[in-house]
């Protein structure tokens, strides 16, 4: 099937490119010459630039095209325009590609601005949608303009994903406010971009047409939202202040639902806020990196490594002892990843093994590991089989200063002879599967960590010295500097 993307923006670009991998013929559309030429560079679809409010323009790309598109997908933006730009860029455009698409079914992005409701309930595509603002009064003719020709709206809830996440970068700066409702503040709507992107694909390739909200599962008030983030970050709560009526879309208080998205068979990537910013390591550093340092932001793409130590190194190492030795020394708080997923669990490591095997275990380390990504001042202690799933190894290196503690396998096994809670090591040699632990994981060590310390002939004091010192010559040199974490 063929399709049209209008708009090749944050959302667009991603769509194409989806429906692109998926096999389908696709053509990009965006508003400009030069964009059009960078965009069709980087694809393997063709991107033309042709302006949708001009319906002349319109009908130059349908005849330019060989292929008419089955679906027109409008992802244009208004760029942060006012009630003109949205009635030409949105009325305008679906009203000239309707015209010069006549045969084509179209997918128009709106919003869930529309939905006026002040007083936190629960809103479906059969609520009340009479808008009191100008530029979302514009959104719902153009959604019945689109749907009186058979197409397909989507109202899209606020989108944020790497780069681009408001709630986020407003709350890190310190701007961030929780409005009224008793010190509740609104409820907050949204859906991470990569899901905003295959929903829209889903409904252009999978589900009846008609109105469906684009949101995620878990709508939640600004107070929730922030207490989640304060917990994560160590940071203040945000000031509680009356609602703002300046915004440009109005002050609204609603739980949008996605229930009809849902039963057409699509799910979630990231069901919730708390999980992306847990899951998606690079939506809090690019988010990070956009921030003022010092007064002055950082390179555009340069996502600077989080301000903590990891130790990553084999059982017996030292990286629980040494570790809370760095941490004291350097001001920070300690965590240790055995320690984060036994809480979370409620078992020992040897149950959680027993219960679920070492992938199982695997997979709640790697989860322990997320909920790091965006703390800063911590030392971090790692478990020994850590960087045997490729996933980690990123996020080892976006959490901060990478220190491989190794030792030779017999220092390993004396170290570790009288412990009892270590899963690998119950067997009748010990030793020699500590010989090929050591074997097979020095190459991952070696390729996750920035320095590395022999700890055989160095007591925990001594290697903790020099991992601390270490640390310091290199949060000196690296931006923003480290804070200090009072809580481990």
């Amino acid at each position: 099937m063929s399709y049209l993307v209008i708009g090749c923006g944050y959302i667009g670009e991603r769509v194409a490119d989806l429906l692109h991998e998926a096999g389908h013929a696709v053509v990009g559309v965006t508003h400009s010459q030069e964009s059009a030429q960078k965009l069709a560079s980087a694809k393997a679809y063709p991107v033309h630039a042709c302006d949708v409010s001009q319906a002349s323009e319109v009908q130059a790309l349908a005849e330019k095209l060989e292929v008419s598109p089955a679906w027109v997908i409008h992802c244009a933006s208004s760029s942060r325009g006012g009630a003109e730009t949205y009635r030409q860029v949105h009325l305008g455009g679906c009203s000239n590609l309707g015209t010069s698409f006549p045969e084509a079914k179209i997918l128009f992005t709106s919003s869930t601005s529309v939905y006026p409701q002040t007083d936190g309930s629960v809103v479906t595509e059969e609520s009340d949608a009479t808008p009191d603002r100008e530029t979302s009064q514009i959104l719902r003719a153009t959604e019945d303009l689109v749907l009186a020709g058979g197409g397909t709206v989507a109202r899209l809830a606020g989108i944020y994903g790497p780069a681009r996440s408001f709630v986020l970068k407003s709350y890190l700066e310190g701007t961030a406010t929780i409005e009224g409702n008793e010190g509740n503040g609104r409820y907050l709507n949204q859906i991470h971009r990569e899901d905003a992107a295959r929903a829209l694909v889903h409904l252009a390739t999978s589900a009846p047409a008609g109105i469906y909200n684009v949101t995620d599962d878990t709508p939640v008030t600004q107070r929730e939202c922030f207490t989640a983030l304060s917990w994560r970050f160590q940071k203040l709560m945000p000031p509680v202040t009356e609602p703002n009526n300046q915004r440009k879309r109005a002050w609204t208080h609603k739980q949008v639902s996605n229930a009809k998205l849902r039963s057409t068979g699509f799910t979630l990537t990231f069901p919730s806020y708390e999980q992306a910013i847990a899951e998606d390591p690079e939506l809090v550093r690019s988010i990070m990196a956009q921030l003022a340092v010092n007064g002055s932001p950082q390179p555009a793409g340069e996502a600077a490594c989080g301000c903590n130590v990891i130790l990553v190194g084999l059982m017996g190492s030292g990286k629980s002892t040494v570790g809370r030795m760095v941490a004291h020394s350097l001001g920070f708080g300690f965590a240790d990843t055995d320690h984060l997923i036994t809480d979370a669990a409620g078992q020992t490591i040897p149950e959680i093994f027993a219960a679920e095997g070492e992938e199982g275990f695997r997979v709640r380390e790697t989860a322990a590991l997320r909920s790091l990504v965006g703390r800063d001042g911590m030392v971090i202690a790692t478990g020994g089989g850590i960087v045997t799933r490729p996933e980690n190894l990123p996020l080892l290196k976006q959490l901060g200063f990478v220190v491989w503690l190794n030792a030779d396998p017999n220092t390993l096994h004396r170290r570790t002879a009288h412990s009892h809670d270590r899963p690998l090591l119950k067997n009748p040699d010990p030793a020699g599967t500590l010989r090929k632990l050591h074997e097979g994981r020095s190459p991952l060590y070696e390729q996750a960590s920035d320095m590395k310390i022999n700890t055989d002939d160095f007591s925990p004091q001594d290697v903790a010295y020099g991992v601390a010192e270490t640390a310091r010559v290199h949060f000196s040199k690296a931006s923003p500097a480290p804070r200090t974490h009072p809580h481990s």
